[in-house]
């Protein structure tokens, strides 16, 4: 209810009771009697309107009641309020603060920024300098790891084959001393020989005084002289006879010196030590043009030797250890090179020729001035390959080498047929691969194995196809080659692809 009409209720009760209390005095004292009825009926209403007076009241308080909790809730709602307020103006200085040190710290870290960009253009142009020394030093440790390689390799084989070698160099010494006693046999009938060539000289030389004395005495006995004369030119013949028969012996001596070292035996050390002393490092490099402009290539090294035939010097070549390509639809090489090179010396190829008897095979003419500058001994090729029933191998790769039974086979005069093994061993029998190479007992070049069981002789070789090498290589058409090689191989017999 309204504060203003509750007050308006209450004065209006006050004086309605004010009135009826005046008004019941009045009728006690007076009326008694008459007017009972009327009287209880008015304190009756008046009751009621206490009652619902005593009502509203209670309604009155309990509603001030709400009204004090609702503002005591109002004010403790607006405190809240006013401290929330207060923390947001305090977290918004804060703020505004941290914004400033933000502000002052972001200007820091632009500088800073900028400090470590030149730093880090600085730390980019360090960083590629080490990375060009870092791949130079990467090539000089390759090198020196290559180096050391080789070295331990040539160190393994060296200490591999020394009690080999002194086993042979005791077998040789023996040898040596059954040639020089064969020798010394041949020097005292040279000196026989000798002694009696002095004692007919002796002789004509007194033939020739006895010549001169009987001149004197021509007039005196004629017919003496003349006999005498006879006598002398017999002499003369007969010693001329035995000057004859010296020299006879001194190149029969020479011829058997001769036959003896043809008809000796090397051991498979000896071969391949002097293998070792005469071999020489090829290395082939060819290019095309890749993807994206780049260059693509490949790269071959092997050991090579030179061997001579018909007065000229070549040398040898598996077609494996070339770029060349064996089958068709290979790469168009647009440049490929070939060096040999022993030690510091290297020598450029122009060409290399296929030969009719196979097409894995290749060889690489050389002049003498090459020959000189590379400071090697060419092998000779052996004119009788069926001398011996065995051959000395030598491995393409390094570390391997031994002796290999071959036989020759009927229709194929070109080739030699090994004997393959089911195991080898460094020293005796084992099996040969491709790109091995084959020499006689005597140390001379039978040929190179064209796979694992057939070597193709190079006695004689006739060439088939020239490949000039250098820029020159783009307008043969290396495909073109590999085709033709895959048809040549094709042609053979099964055996020998």
């Amino acid at each position: 209810m309204n504060r203003a009409v509750l007050v308006v209720l209450v004065d209006f009760l006050l004086i309605s009771l004010v009135t009826l209390f005046s008004s019941q005095r009045t009728l006690e004292m007076g009326q008694q009697s008459g007017a009972g009825a009327e009287i209880g009926v008015e304190v009756k209403a008046v009751q009621d309107m206490l009652e619902v007076l005593q009502q509203a009241l209670l309604q009155e308080k309990s509603a001030q009641g709400e009204l004090r909790q609702q503002l005591d809730r109002t004010r403790q709602l607006a405190e809240a309020r006013q401290q929330e307020l207060s923390q947001r103006e305090q977290q918004l200085q804060a703020t505004e603060a941290n914004l400033r040190a933000a502000e002052q710290t972001a200007q820091q870290l632009a500088a800073e920024r900028d400090r470590l960009q030149q730093a880090q253009l600085q730390a980019q142009q360090q960083l590629a300098q080490l990375e060009a020394q870092r791949s130079e030093a990467q090539v000089r440790i390759q090198r020196l790891q290559e180096d050391l390689t080789k070295v331990s390799t040539e160190a393994t084989a060296t200490r591999s084959t020394t009690e080999a070698l002194q086993a042979e160099l005791a077998a040789r010494r023996a040898e040596v001393q059954r040639l020089q006693e064969q020798m010394a046999a041949l020097q005292n009938v040279a000196l026989t020989a000798q002694a009696e060539k002095a004692r007919l000289a002796s002789n004509l030389a007194q033939v020739a005084t006895e010549a001169a004395q009987y001149r004197e005495r021509l007039a005196e006995n004629r017919q003496f002289l003349t006999t005498l004369e006879q006598d002398r030119e017999r002499l003369h013949e007969h010693a001329s006879t035995l000057a004859k028969g010296l020299d006879t012996l001194a190149a029969g001596s020479q011829l058997l010196a001769e036959e003896i070292r043809q008809d000796r035996e090397l051991a498979p050390n000896t071969i391949y030590k002097r293998y070792l002393e005469n071999r020489l490092d090829s290395s082939f490099r060819a290019t095309r043009a890749g993807l994206l402009g780049l260059r693509s290539g490949d790269v071959r090294t092997e050991h090579v030797v030179l061997f001579q035939d018909a007065g000229r010097v070549f040398a040898l070549f598996h077609i494996h250890h070339t770029p060349l390509p064996t089958l068709p639809g290979g790469p168009d090489w647009e440049e490929m090179t070939c060096t040999l090179a022993r030690g510091s010396t290297t020598v450029p190829l122009s060409a290399l020729s296929f030969v009719a008897s196979d097409p894995r095979v290749l060889v690489a003419p050389l002049d003498e001035a090459a020959v000189r500058a590379l400071g090697v001994e060419p092998f000779q090729v052996s004119e009788d390959p069926a001398k011996f029933q065995d051959a000395v191998v030598v491995g393409a790769k390094e570390g391997y080498y031994g002796e290999v039974e071959f036989k020759l086979v009927p229709g194929l005069p070109r080739y030699l047929k090994m004997q393959r093994r089911p195991l080898g061993k460094i020293f005796g029998k084992f099996s040969p691969s491709r790109g091995d190479l084959a020499f006689s007992k005597q140390g001379e070049l039978l040929g190179i194995m064209v796979n694992s069981q057939y070597c193709a002789l190079v006695q004689s070789l006739p060439p088939a196809r020239l490949v000039r090498l250098g820029k020159e290589i783009a307008q043969q058409r290396t495909s073109q080659i590999g085709a033709e090689v895959a048809r040549r191989l094709q042609n053979l017999p099964l055996s020998l692809q």
